[in-house]
């Protein structure tokens, strides 16, 4: 019930994943006939890619639901087919190459960190397998490179929003070194000189600068892309919060308590903690403009250019039409009603001694009694994360006296 989609998100779903079933198929079967193929060679390899695709889909949908995904790559399925579309592409022509200078390293990288570690390394796979196929290349060659890829998406599914890709690059870098070594260099009849280092050397280069290059472009466009906005309106001191400061001082505190809670529970969940952050701390904005309607806090994100995301998610939390879906979401809802709660018993009687756990206990089973979260894509295991994080944190909440 949770974990259902909204039926927009679904439709998505269905229409770019059918579409890239489809083009890989395509991708096959043309690359196929450029290699002059007889027919049955032609279909099983079709029919091969097609399998494998179905397999890469079904594990992106699974790790989505299971909320793996590292590099906030949920809902995000256009990106990730024109990734995989692209592997497969690059795969019909790689075969024109030396197999020593092959740049899987960088395909199998790249399809983990634009889905997650079990999808890209299915993905890189079937990529691959085109490719020996196509080649000719025997057992060695994919050996070599998918203990290098499987290698480089581990290392760099390790990364935090820092994305700090030195040591990973080196780490990879050195395995791919050792697999060509022992499964080209070794076992050549030639004898050794330093002709046959060279292609695997230019491999190493070509990688290397398609890394940096790559992973720069996705940390412009994913990692770093509103970072700087975020640590503008996030700032406790920002022009908007002082307003609401001198407007009410009780929604001001409350919108940092609810904000402090939001971001401690999504950066341990690993979801987009400055977007939970900043609906948290801008869910009430709207009554400087006087209700705090959708409309007025529409105005006012439009007017401080606020990020997307963070737009996205206080449309779900402040307007009563539209359904939660975000995950970011249901993080701001209930620690908003925690808070509430907290400070409504404290106003009460300021000397109380609460029972925090029973007290998030109590939250938690009302909200999910309802059919508010229906639509959201929250699994039941971070619901009972979060409720864990809410109780270690019964500390802070003496704050709120």
């Amino acid at each position: 019930m949770i974990v259902e989609k909204s039926n927009k998100q679904t439709i998505k779903r269905i229409l770019i994943f059918g579409l890239m079933f489809l083009l890989s198929g395509c991708i096959a079967f043309a690359g196929s006939l450029l290699y002059g193929r007889d027919a049955a060679v032609l279909m099983r390899n079709t029919v091969m890619v097609l399998a494998g695709t179905g397999i890469v889909i079904f594990a992106f949908i699974l790790e989505e639901i299971n909320g793996r995904f590292i590099y906030r790559n949920d809902g995000k399925y256009a990106r990730f087919a024109l990734m995989y579309l692209g592997g497969l592409a690059a795969s019909v022509f790689l075969p024109y190459l030396p197999v020593t200078g092959w740049p899987f390293l960088v395909i199998f990288v790249l399809l983990g960190v634009f889905s997650d570690s079990l999808t890209g390394l299915a993905a890189g796979s079937v990529c691959l397998l085109l490719s020996v196929n196509y080649a000719g290349g025997s057992f060695a060659v994919f050996w070599l490179y998918f203990i290098s890829g499987a290698a480089g998406i581990l290392v760099f599914g390790t990364l935090d929003d820092e994305f700090k890709v030195g040591i990973p690059m080196f780490l990879s870098l050195m395995v791919l070194t050792l697999c060509l070594t022992a499964n080209v260099i070794l076992l050549s009849p030639e004898q050794l000189s330093a002709a046959q280092f060279m292609i695997p050397a230019i491999n190493l280069l070509v990688s290397c600068i398609l890394l940096l290059i790559s992973l720069k472009l996705f940390s412009t466009a994913v990692i770093y892309r509103n970072r700087e906005k975020y640590m503008e309106i996030n700032d406790p001191e920002f022009p908007l919060l002082v307003q609401l400061k001198e407007r009410s001082k009780d929604e001001y505190y409350h919108a940092i308590h609810t904000a402090y809670l939001s971001d401690r529970i999504a950066r341990r969940l690993g979801l987009d903690d400055a977007a939970a952050k900043a609906c948290a701390y801008y869910q009430r904005i709207g009554i400087l403009r006087g209700e705090n309607t959708w409309e007025n806090v529409s105005a006012v994100c439009g007017e401080y250019h606020f990020p997307p995301n963070t737009k996205k998610i206080l449309k779900e939390f402040v307007d009563e039409s539209e359904k939660i879906v975000s995950k970011e979401t249901v993080i701001v809802l209930f620690a908003d009603c925690i808070v509430s709660s907290i400070v409504y018993l404290f106003e009460k009687d300021p000397k109380a001694e609460l029972d925090y756990a029973q007290l998030i206990e109590t939250v938690f089973r009302k909200k999910l009694e309802t059919d508010e979260l229906w639509g959201s894509e929250i699994t039941l295991s971070q619901i009972n994360e979060m409720k864990k994080i809410f109780v270690e944190e019964k500390l802070y909440y003496d704050f709120l006296r």
